[in-house]
């Protein structure tokens, strides 16, 4: 059992590091890490999985884990490029009655739409009610006002 822990260590520390080289290799503004931030994030990390510590403690919860602070979100769309016309273009959502409402791009807006059962899917549409629309577009325009997410997409589909 304690060879099956020491491994699964082993591999969330890889996967940190990991993670950290790819977000200083990430070159959008949102994105900027300094190498004395990571690398003091890091050494703490590891030296509290040297002391014992539980990795679930220490780490932050995921995007889907955090408490929202606002009613709406903003950031880049992410996903597979060739699949993904819309990967590293800004947008802002928001949820009504159940809904997701993204407008991507503040220049040229196109809207999607996310239902109860679509995680890393959306649909795009051609319509959205005007309240929403209003407020989408003053989101994106003012993105300090929402919570900084990246929104991973897996594929847009378009509304039949």
């Amino acid at each position: 059992m304690g060879g099956l822990s020491k491994g699964v260590l082993i591999l969330l520390a890889v996967g940190v590091v990991g993670g950290q080289i790819f977000s200083a290799l990430d070159t959008r503004p949102s994105a900027k890490i300094t190498s004395n931030k990571s690398a003091s994030s890091e050494a703490t990390f590891l030296e509290s999985m040297d002391n014992g510590m539980d990795p679930t403690d220490i780490l932050e919860p995921t995007a889907a884990g955090k408490t929202l602070n606002s009613a709406c979100e903003t950031g880049y769309i992410v996903g597979d490029l060739n699949d993904n016309r819309f990967s590293e273009i800004s947008y802002a959502s928001i949820d009504s009655e159940g809904i997701t409402y993204i407008q991507v791009s503040r220049y040229s807006p196109s809207y999607l739409i996310q239902e109860q059962d679509q995680i890393v899917t959306a649909t795009e549409v051609d319509e959205i009610p005007d309240s929403i629309r209003q407020q989408l577009q003053r989101d994106i325009i003012e993105p300090d006002r929402c919570n900084n997410l990246d929104l991973y997409l897996s594929k847009i589909k378009t509304a039949e």
